[in-house]
């Protein structure tokens, strides 16, 4: 084989193949409510949404657990999904509640039958999703 046709033979099979490839990934698809290979814009409902904590004494424990997570967000993000979080030392997942936002874009998720110790909760989330 020729010293060039050495050189050749690689470039055209490298150019071959990153064709067939890109053409591929060219061909799936994204959009905000669905997940694949690639990239999309997804609006934002709201700016920020807000969640805190209320809670209630129980003899049971004894001591204050927690009740209810309201969520606030802005009316555009009404429907929406939620899911809310409380979280203990190091992170850990102490008890999760999901629902779907009412017409203003609030939510008071329920935790009382969770039986969360006010006491162990360092930190509240919520994602919204939709």
């Amino acid at each position: 084989m020729p010293p060039i046709g050495r050189f050749v033979l690689p470039l055209v099979t490298g150019v071959t193949v990153f064709g067939v490839v890109t053409a591929f990934a060219a061909s799936l698809s994204v959009s905000s409510k669905s997940l694949a290979a690639g990239n999309a814009n997804v609006a934002s409902c709201n700016a920020a949404a807000t969640v805190s904590y209320n809670t209630v004494y129980t003899a049971s424990l004894p001591g204050y657990k927690v009740s209810t997570a309201p969520v606030t967000t802005a009316a555009g993000c009404s429907g929406l999904s939620y899911k809310v979080t409380l979280t203990g030392a190091g992170n850990a997942s102490l008890a999760e509640v999901t629902g779907s936002l009412d017409v203003t874009g609030a939510a008071s998720p329920d935790f009382t039958s969770s039986n969360v110790s006010a006491a162990n909760v360092t930190g509240v989330s919520v994602v919204i999703t939709g």
